[in-house]
This record gives C-alpha cells, sequence and structure tokens, in this order.
C-alpha cells in the first residue's frame, strides 16, 4: 500500500508544475489594487467564442481560489487512494498497481484542472485590460479532450492488469 504512495521523478515534476500553474492563475491579482474598480471583465463565452458575461474585478479571485481549493482537494484524495472508484473489481493481488495509477491519475488530472482556471483567469485579466491574450475555446476544449484521453489511457492500464504475469 506504501508503494503508492512513493514519488518518483516524474511525479515530482508533475507536482512542481501544477504549483506553478497556480501561482500563474494568482499572477493576475497581482494588480488587482491598479486595476480601476469599475473595470468589466468577460467572465463566460458562448459556444462561438464571443464574452456573453461581464463581472466586475472582484470575479478575478474566482478561478485562483476555484483552482487552489481543487488543487488540495485533489492532493488530500490522493493520500487515499482506498477510497477511489476503479474501474475494476480491488483485490489484494492487484491493489498496490490499482493505487499507483489512481494516484498517477489524480496527479494528471490535478494538473490539467488547474491549467484550465489559470488560463481563464489570464484570459479574464487580458480581456479586461484589452490585450491581445483573446480567449481560445482551442485550448480549453484541447485541455478538456487530454483530460479525457488520460481518464481513458489509466482506465484502460487498469482493466488490462494482469498480476499472474508480472
Amino acid at each position: 500500500m506504501k508503494n503508492c504512495q512513493k514519488r518518483t521523478t516524474y511525479d515530482k515534476i508533475l507536482e512542481v508544475v501544477v504549483i506553478a500553474v497556480l501561482l500563474w492563475a494568482f499572477c493576475p491579482l497581482l494588480f488587482y489594487n491598479s486595476i480601476d474598480s469599475n473595470a468589466v471583465f468577460p467572465t463566460h463565452y458562448n459556444i462561438a467564442g464571443e464574452v456573453d458575461g461581464w463581472g466586475g474585478r472582484s470575479f478575478l479571485w474566482i478561478l485562483p481560489l476555484i483552482g487552489l481549493a481543487l488543487y488540495i482537494g485533489l492532493s488530500i484524495a490522493q493520500k487515499y487512494p482506498r477510497i477511489l472508484n476503479y474501474p475494476r473489481q480491488v483485490t489484494e493481488q492487484n491493489a498496490d498497481y490499482l493505487h499507483k495509477m489512481g494516484v498517477q491519475l489524480i496527479r494528471h488530472i490535478k494538473v490539467i484542472f488547474v491549467f484550465i482556471l489559470a488560463y481563464g483567469c489570464n484570459d479574464m485579466y487580458a480581456g479586461a485590460m484589452g490585450k491581445a491574450f483573446s480567449h481560445s475555446g482551442f485550448v480549453v476544449i484541447l485541455s478538456i479532450a487530454g483530460m479525457f484521453l488520460i481518464i481513458t489511457i489509466f482506465c484502460i492500464k487498469m482493466i488490462r492488469y494482469n498480476p499472474s504475469k508480472k
């Protein structure tokens, strides 16, 4: 059971990346006091990529705080792999492998979730400042597709695992 909690170099790199992305989410808040209190920010885009929701500068806090909450929540969840759902029955023979894969899956999902929120926050700030950051639905769609691809890959690995061939 402790085997799944061991961090590889790759795991440490993922953690550094997710923390860097989380810090990127908070970057617009460094300029919070210099933003006009009457400034409006794009807060939502329709499927065509057009702004259909606006909000004040306090909206800059929402996405980074959600990202921080997700980071903390998923970091706690990866410490308790027994509570996760798996695509196959957990037995004594496959428990270590499935728990290890569950922890790995959470680490990857954490990076993508936090990236989507950080991108959205920086996009919101850039839009309000008239910068050319411009909302790109392609980046969000690509991130979500990447998340489903990662989930699919890990589920296939877990389903195909055969402890007797080890």
